[in-house]
């Protein structure tokens, strides 16, 4: 129990669904209360059906299939989550997420890659290589559901708070956990770069 859950803070920390809150800003504007949250679910759908298909299919799809060394993927996943938490810790938001008129496209716009993003693919794989079936596609219903949940209370709360000072120390206090997720974020990319470049010495040594 204690792999699993420490798994899903793992993959929750790459997610970001506070980071994912403020990118929805201007979509949360555009919407309904009940369109927003009818997008946000069908966005979490799509994206776990994507996580579970790299949990489950995880190295031999790279290796057997997309004929890649996986340790490179890693790298370069690394790479993609230094690079956005350097953006995290900067500038507090990377970029946002935009309304363009069609509900379907636009919760997959928010799975693809806001939600799964390279560095999500890389998570995902890495618990399917070291966990059951079970585990960890327990890990990653878990993981979504929860993201689901903090962005539908954010939502919440940001819409129902009545002072116009709170909502804007409502919103730096986002910023500044976007920032302190982006230190961990990052440390987590150094890491999978440096496990990759191991792996690729370890195996041309051997």
């Amino acid at each position: 129990m204690n792999t699993i859950l420490r798994e899903v803070l793992f993959l929750i920390t790459i997610i970001n669904p506070i980071a994912l809150f403020l990118y929805l800003a201007p979509v949360r504007n555009d919407l309904s209360e009940r369109d927003f949250i009818k997008v946000v679910i069908k966005a979490t759908i799509i994206s776990l059906i994507i996580n579970l298909f790299f949990t489950f299919t995880g190295e031999s799809l790279f290796s057997a299939v997309l004929k890649i060394n996986f340790n490179s993927f890693r790298i370069f996943g690394g790479m993609v989550l230094f690079s956005m938490s350097l953006l995290s810790i900067i500038h507090g938001q990377k970029m946002m997420i935009t309304f363009r008129g069609n509900l379907d496209d636009l919760a997959s716009e928010i799975a693809l890659p806001f939600m799964t993003g390279v560095g999500t693919i890389s998570v995902c794989v890495l618990i399917g290589s070291h966990m059951s079936i079970l585990e960890s596609a327990a890990v990653n219903v878990l993981a979504m559901l929860l993201t689901l949940a903090v962005i539908l209370a954010l939502f919440w709360m940001r819409y129902h708070i009545r002072s116009k000072h709170l909502t804007v120390a409502f919103d730096k206090v986002l910023g500044i956990l976007i920032r302190l997720n982006g230190f961990v974020m990052g440390s987590f990319g150094v890491d999978m770069i440096r496990s990759g470049v191991l792996n690729i010495i370890s195996a041309y040594k051997g």
